[in-house]
């Protein structure tokens, strides 16, 4: 046998080994962390704690990133950890980082920022234990979802109740952006009624590819509706786990990477999102305007007010709650009807904690403030490698139960920013609300008119 014939039939056996490179954005910021956990070290011992602090911070998310870039291959926007991390970063640097940028200083402020790098740090260690890749679920297991006649009715009527209840509560319907209007409704009737409709949105959602032209209609203009319902009263949170859902989906389905584009649509849409709650507050205090604009927006965004829990914490520590808080999150589900002496939220305390009262603007909670009222310095580290832990589980299982990963994808943002009785309750009734869909799907039927903007068949 020649040469040239071995070649035609086994041209791999005599292939070179290829050289697998080590990617550079990967070792550049490992390198980068490096040089901050160094700076950290020298600020520390010339007493300069925020500094310190921030630079481990900062380190430390570098290296999460550089991670999950080494295991996916790439930023891969529909990865829950990417997400996860970028958040948890925002919400417990951007208040530092602004302080320090203006030079100036907060009591407990360096305690509360190295918090937020115990929680990243706990992440990191669980990642880089188990070094999970994320693989995109297949199309094919997005056609388990077919929604039917029966899902679209109950959106509809989902919308219904959701403006009739708005308008029996005294809401005035004129787009002027009155965000004291939500007074109105905190009600835990309305709480479960918007994250249901979330949930059946989101069955909507992942069944898209099953709908007609006229269902997807339907469905568009009832979001779009629903949207522009609590843009008028300057609701941001009501609506964002559907549209993360989306966002998730369309990624996962696309195979979409993180690039340049990527970076730059996500960083419009953050400064809309912060330039939209200043124009709000400013509605309600026309005196903000008279300040800087720079300093506005670096001090009344998104993600300056709940890490101020953490430091109110660090600053006036309480006795440890040892896991209690975790344990009872589960009662959160009771209605207070039924149990008149059930404990307040975590939220609700830190304002008696810090004020004395409830009867003041609220503060948005953080699960890092949590894991330190439960564990002391410990408990970010601990909690955030359970969490970790658990990511890693929902990745791996993701293409078997799709509808739990991309549900807990929607409700990054919200875990952020929420003690864990109210993530699990939100997390519950959307939950809920998607598996009662999946269930109605069941009902195949649909009046003639519209039988054909359907799919037919068993789901």
């Amino acid at each position: 046998m020649t040469d040239s014939t071995i070649s035609a039939f086994d041209t791999e056996a005599f292939s070179p080994p290829r050289t697998l490179r080590f990617p550079g954005i990967v070792g550049l910021s490992l390198g980068l962390a490096l040089c901050l956990h160094l700076a950290a070290v020298v600020y520390f011992a010339f007493g300069a704690s925020l500094p310190a602090a921030i630079s481990v911070l900062c380190g430390q998310f570098l290296i999460g990133i550089a991670l999950l870039r080494l295991f996916d291959g790439a930023f891969v926007f529909q990865d829950i950890r990417l997400v996860f991390l970028i958040f948890l970063f925002l919400y417990g640097g951007v208040l530092p980082l602004g302080v320090g940028a203006f030079g100036g200083t907060a009591i407990g402020l360096a305690g509360a920022t190295f918090m937020y790098a115990l929680a990243i740090l706990g992440f990191n260690v669980v990642q880089w234990w188990y070094a999970q890749p994320w693989v995109d679920v297949p199309i094919s297991v997005f056609k388990r979802y077919r929604p039917s006649f029966a899902n679209a009715t109950m959106v509809f009527l989902g919308f219904v109740w959701i403006f009739y209840y708005a308008l029996s509560r005294g809401i005035d319907f004129s787009f002027n952006v009155d965000h004291a209007q939500t007074l109105l409704l905190g009600t835990q009737l309305w709480i479960v009624s918007s994250l249901g409709m979330n949930g059946m949105v989101m069955y909507m959602i992942i069944g898209w590819p099953q709908l007609t032209k006229q269902a997807r209609v339907l469905v568009v203009l009832s979001v779009i509706a629903f949207i522009g319902f609590h843009l008028s009263m300057g609701n941001r949170r009501d609506y964002l786990a559907m549209m993360i859902f989306l966002a998730g989906v369309v990624a996962t389905k696309r195979h979409a990477v993180v690039k340049l584009r990527t970076v730059l649509i996500g960083f419009l849409l953050l400064v809309a999102f912060t330039i939209f709650g200043v124009i709000r507050q400013a509605i309600e205090a026309p005196v903000l305007l008279l300040g800087d604009p720079v300093q506005i927006l670096v001090t009344q965004n998104e993600f300056v007010s709940p890490i101020q829990t953490l430091i109110h914490y660090v600053n006036h520590p309480r006795p440890l709650r040892l896991g209690s808080t975790y344990i009872t999150a589960p009662l959160l589900f009771l209605p207070r009807a039924l149990w008149p002496d059930k404990p307040e939220s975590l939220s609700l305390q830190f304002m008696l904690d810090a004020f004395g009262t409830t009867g003041i603007m609220g503060y948005a909670y953080t699960p890092v403030t949590e894991a330190y009222l439960n564990f002391a310095w410990i408990g970010p580290f601990l909690v955030f490698s359970i969490m970790s832990l658990l990511m890693v589980k929902l990745v791996k299982n993701a293409n078997i139960r799709p509808g739990l990963y991309f549900i807990s994808f929607a409700l990054i943002v919200d875990f952020n920013r929420s003690d864990a009785g109210s993530t699990l309750y939100s997390f519950g009734i959307i939950g809920a609300a998607f598996f009662a869909m999946s269930v109605l799907s069941r009902i195949r039927w649909a009046p003639r008119v519209v039988r054909g903007a359907f799919p037919s068949g068993q789901p």
